[in-house]
């Protein structure tokens, strides 16, 4: 009786399983397709330019095409964003008005002749956020430090460096792989540091940050400047 419950509570964990299983199949074969295949992803922001040049068996010399070009499914709206070059390297543009999330469909072609051959390459461009870029230093008072360590989002590795035609406040220093700006800055006033971070590919995004350094909080005169009167009773 016992082996009976477990080998059903057995069936059921294993039908259960497999149910999972092919959830998670049909979320990752989502673009599939019968004559195409199973896509390549490729993470894109916008106004980013993919290339690709194919290798070929060194006895063959196909001809490629662009097969589609699609927005959102392989039968979506049909877009302009795809080409071959003449050195036959498959070239795409995301649109630089392109929304993250967003997902481009892109179907190379080659073929051969004498035996006829074709093969198709089906990449899908998933667009993502731009880079951005954050930061805020608190006022401080004369003397203070300074320690700002930015933020940065987007695709690639970034690099951070003061934006051309501007300089760091004096006393202050930029770590370039973090963007941490550090120092102390004696003298009040105002204070602006201008930053640009840079992508591994190519992406830059500005940051300006603000910030004042005040006066310490005591007499600028002595005790021994006050005023002594005499007051009648």
């Amino acid at each position: 009786m016992n082996n009976n419950k477990t080998l059903t509570l057995l069936a059921v964990t294993m039908m259960a399983l497999g149910v999972f299983a092919g959830i998670a199949m049909v979320a990752s074969d989502s673009y599939a397709d019968d004559t195409y295949g199973n896509p390549t992803n490729i993470e894109i922001a916008p106004g980013m330019r993919y290339t690709w040049t194919p290798t070929w068996p060194s006895d063959l010399n196909p001809t490629l095409s662009i097969e589609v070009q699609k927005s959102g499914s392989l039968s979506g709206t049909d877009v302009n964003i795809a080409s071959i070059s003449s050195g036959k390297t498959l070239i795409v543009n995301i649109p630089s008005d392109a929304s993250a999330g967003t997902v481009y469909h892109v179907v190379m072609k080659a073929q051969t002749t004498n035996p006829t051959q074709t093969n198709y390459t089906y990449i899908t461009f998933t667009v993502t956020d731009n880079l951005s870029v954050s930061g805020s230093q608190a006022n401080i008072v004369a003397g203070g430090s300074v320690n700002m360590t930015p933020t940065a989002t987007g695709m690639g590795d970034v690099t951070w460096a003061v934006t051309s035609g501007h300089s760091l406040p004096t006393g202050l220093s930029l770590d370039a792989a973090t963007g941490k700006v550090t120092g102390t800055i004696s003298t009040a006033g105002t204070y602006t540091i201008y930053l640009t971070a840079t992508s591994s590919y190519g992406e830059t995004a500005d940051l300006v940050v603000t910030f004042k350094v005040v006066s310490g909080l005591e007499p600028t005169n002595s005790p021994t400047n006050g005023v002594i009167i005499y007051v009648t009773g």
